[in-house]
C-alpha cells in the first residue's frame, strides 16, 4: 500500500511516503492554505516544489497509483475541501483523497482516541474540544486580524508595535532594529499591501526567544498565551481535560505556555513540534 500523509500549515507543509508498511521519505514544501491561497498558487506549489522531489523516489515513481492520501491542513474549512481535493488530484494520481483541518490532524496525533482539549499554536492558532471521535466545540480562531491569539502571527504583531510604539524597554527596542533593520513604510507595505502579512509578522518570534529571561518580554509572553486561555479554552468550561497543543510556538515556548495555562486554572497535557511524527507512528502500527 502506498500512502502519503501530509500536514500542512500557512508556512510549510511537511509531507510523508509510506510504501509496504515502511516511510519512504519525508519532504518539506511551502505552505498550502485553500482559504488565503488562489488555485496557481497551490498548483505552483504541488507541480513545481513538490513533484520533482516525489520523482526522485522509485516508489513514488512506479506506475501505480497511491493508494490514498491524507492532507490535513491550515484554512481546510468544510467549504474549502472539496476545491483542495480536486486541486491535489489534479497533480497527484491517488484511489483515495481525503483533505481535513489542520486541527483534526492535530487531534489525531495528540489524542488518538481520547477525549482532550486540541490546540495548534503555529503561525495561525486554532482550538476544539475533541471526545475521541470527533470535535464536539470549537472556538472560532477568526484569523490573523480578529484573533489568532498565541500564534505567531498574533506574537510578531504585538511584538513590532511594542517596538514601534516604544512599548518595550528602550534596550530592547535597540536590540530589535539591530536584528530587523526595517522601518515604518517597509513595515507598514509588507503588512497591508502585500500577501501573507501573517507570514511577515511570525519572522519576528525568533526575537522573543533570543530574548525570553528578559523580564519584560516574558511578561509579554504570558500575556499572550493568557490571553489565548482566556479567550479559546475556557468557553469549553472543561477544566478537567488537559489542554495538548501541537505546532513551533508551542514547542518553543513550552515553558511559557505551561505557566500561563496554570495562572488561568488549566494544564497542559502532551506538546508536538510537529504533529506529522505521531500520524506516522499510527500509519505504521494499526493496533494505534
Amino acid at each position: 500500500m502506498k500512502k502519503l500523509i501530509v500536514d500542512s500549515g500557512s508556512t510549510k507543509t511537511d509531507w510523508a511516503l509510506l510504501s509496504a508498511g515502511r516511510l519512504v521519505c519525508r519532504l518539506q514544501t511551502a505552505g498550502l492554505n485553500p482559504s488565503l491561497m488562489t488555485d496557481e498558487s497551490i498548483t505552483h506549489v504541488l507541480r513545481d516544489e513538490l513533484l520533482p522531489a516525489l520523482k526522485a523516489f522509485p516508489e513514488f515513481s512506479a506506475a501505480e497509483a497511491l493508494d490514498e492520501l491524507v492532507f490535513y491542513g491550515a484554512g481546510c474549512r468544510p467549504e474549502q475541501e472539496a476545491r483542495m481535493t480536486d486541486l491535489l488530484k489534479q497533480q497527484l494520481s491517488a484511489l483515495s483523497v481525503r483533505v481535513a483541518s489542520d486541527l483534526l490532524g492535530a487531534a489525531h496525533a495528540l489524542c488518538t482516541q481520547e477525549a482532550g482539549i486540541v490546540c495548534i499554536l503555529g503561525t495561525g492558532s486554532g482550538s476544539a474540544l475533541y471526545d475521541g471521535e470527533k470535535f464536539v466545540q470549537s472556538t472560532p480562531s477568526l484569523g490573523y486580524i480578529l484573533g489568532d491569539e498565541g500564534s505567531g502571527g498574533s506574537l510578531g504583531k504585538h511584538l513590532v508595535a511594542d517596538v514601534f510604539k516604544g512599548v518595550l524597554p528602550p534596550h530592547l527596542c535597540e536590540a530589535f532594529q539591530a536584528d530587523y533593520p526595517i522601518d515604518l513604510p517597509k513595515l507598514i507595505q509588507h503588512v497591508y499591501r502585500e500577501p501573507a502579512p501573517n507570514r511577515y509578522l511570525a519572522q519576528f518570534t525568533p526575537f522573543l526567544l533570543r530574548h525570553r529571561q528578559e523580564e519584560s518580554i516574558r511578561a509579554f509572553l504570558l500575556n499572550e498565551f493568557r490571553t489565548f486561555f482566556r479567550r479559546n479554552i475556557l468557553p469549553y468550561r472543561r477544566p478537567d481535560l488537559a489542554v495538548n497543543f501541537v505546532g513551533s510556538i508551542a514547542a518553543l515556548f513550552a515553558d511559557e505556555l505551561s505557566a500561563a495555562a496554570q495562572l488561568e486554572g488549566f494544564c497542559t497535557g502532551r506538546i508536538l513540534r510537529a504533529p506529522l511524527d505521531s500520524l506516522i507512528e499510527q500509519a505504521l502500527s494499526p493496533e494505534l
